[in-house]
């Protein structure tokens, strides 16, 4: 008798997808729009790559305590405790506008933003069947992919007709729309069994699992490809005379991106990850090179596509594998490793990239990133080894 599929599209998991979608696109719309005005008033891109830096070393160092608290406090109340600090951070950032000050203001914002998205990746998967964990954990990633490049689309968009403070204040309202949301999300009870398991180990072991210590590499590589993408598309496009059109980039990603995780999730749940892999991580190293020698709007439009792959695939990808190689009660510790390798990729992403600009410019600065791609290959197929294609839970 064929089994009952189980449902995936719960309210509550529907509500998280959401929240998460619109947290995101402000997120980025953050981090792009403080790199973008910081280059401005700066007239150096290696400070405004620092922006990102500071706020992720800040996340970084925050996730280290965020599996902790998760398994210590109410999820919801400490969900709604981050992002009304998480505003109160964009406020501040209306007061002053030295880039001291702002640079400070990225540090606050790197520690709620840190919390809320452990919170968010950690309640996410507790909701998804485990039979239908790549689906699931696909939809989820796409929320935050979508954030990001419809983020960088109106960060673009926002800032060549109005000002930062007109950016800042959409920004605020966004973060105010998923905290409404998040006040319908409820709190996932955990069973005694993991209760029991989680209480009796040592300190340390809320924070690292060695089975997850390849995978979390493999996320800090892809942000390092990804940031130069956050940071920089808007001078690229200045560069190359392309102008604010080079943000199509984003739209064909986007629908890219859509399209593969619309199949991507159950390819992983039937045939495992090797067939997605594989195919991604080349197509992302041919993205970032065709982006970095385009000179006209047909080639940024083909690299976002190539690019717009290995986007849809290596993160949920990972996630999922990730979270196979552990028990039920260590997802917590898997997503906030993952998450911290996500932090530590953007920021050396960032401030690394930002630094080469100034020798080879911004379109050799994305060619080069392709060996991004290559490394997460070669590990990848390391790992493989000793994950093997069946080691999918």
């Amino acid at each position: 008798m064929k089994a009952v599929k189980e449902k995936l599209w719960t309210r509550q998991y529907t509500t998280i997808v959401l929240s998460t979608l619109i947290l995101f696109i402000g997120f980025y719309m953050l981090t792009a729009g403080f790199s973008i005005h910081i280059t401005e008033i700066s007239k150096n891109p290696a400070l405004a790559g620092s922006m990102t830096t500071a706020f992720m070393i800040a996340s970084l160092v925050t996730r280290f305590a965020s599996g902790i608290l998760i398994q210590k406090l109410n999820t919801k109340v400490l969900l709604l405790i981050s992002l009304v600090y998480f505003m109160g951070t964009i406020g501040l950032s209306f007061l002053n506008d030295s880039i001291g000050y702002l640079l400070f203001i990225r540090v606050l914002q790197g520690v709620g933003f840190s919390i809320t998205t452990v919170l968010l990746f950690t309640l996410s998967s507790s909701l998804v069947p485990s039979s239908r964990l790549g689906e699931g954990l696909v939809f989820f990633a796409m929320a935050t992919s979508i954030g990001l490049t419809v983020g960088n689309m109106l960060a673009i968009f926002l800032l060549g007709r109005f000002s930062f403070n007109m950016l800042l204040l959409v920004i605020f309202t966004l973060v105010l729309l998923s905290f409404v949301g998040s006040l319908f999300i409820k709190k996932i009870q955990k069973e005694k069994s993991v209760k029991k398991k989680t209480s009796s180990e040592p300190f340390y072991k809320y924070m690292f699992d060695r089975r997850v210590f390849l995978p979390s590499i493999i996320v800090s590589l892809n942000y390092m490809a990804i940031a130069g993408t956050v940071n920089f598309m808007g001078a690229l496009g200045k560069e190359t005379n392309i102008g604010g059109s080079i943000s199509q980039f984003f739209t064909v990603q986007a629908i890219t991106m859509i399209i593969v995780r619309i199949f991507s999730g159950k390819i992983f749940d039937r045939f495992g990850h090797k067939i997605l892999m594989i195919p991604a991580t080349i197509s992302g190293a041919i993205g970032l090179i065709l982006l970095g020698i385009s000179h006209h709007i047909g080639l940024v439009l083909l690299s976002g596509f190539f690019f717009g792959v290995a986007y849809a695939v290596i993160q949920p990808t990972i996630q999922a594998l990730a979270l196979s190689l552990v028990p039920q009660e260590k997802n917590a510790t898997a997503n906030s490793m993952l998450l911290i390798f996500m932090d530590l990729g953007m920021a050396v992403g960032s401030i690394g990239l930002g630094s080469i600009v100034g020798f080879v410019g911004y379109g050799m600065t994305f060619s080069y990133s392709a060996i991004f791609m290559i490394l997460i290959l070669i590990i990848y197929l390391i790992g493989n080894r000793k994950w093997g294609a069946s080691n999918i839970k």
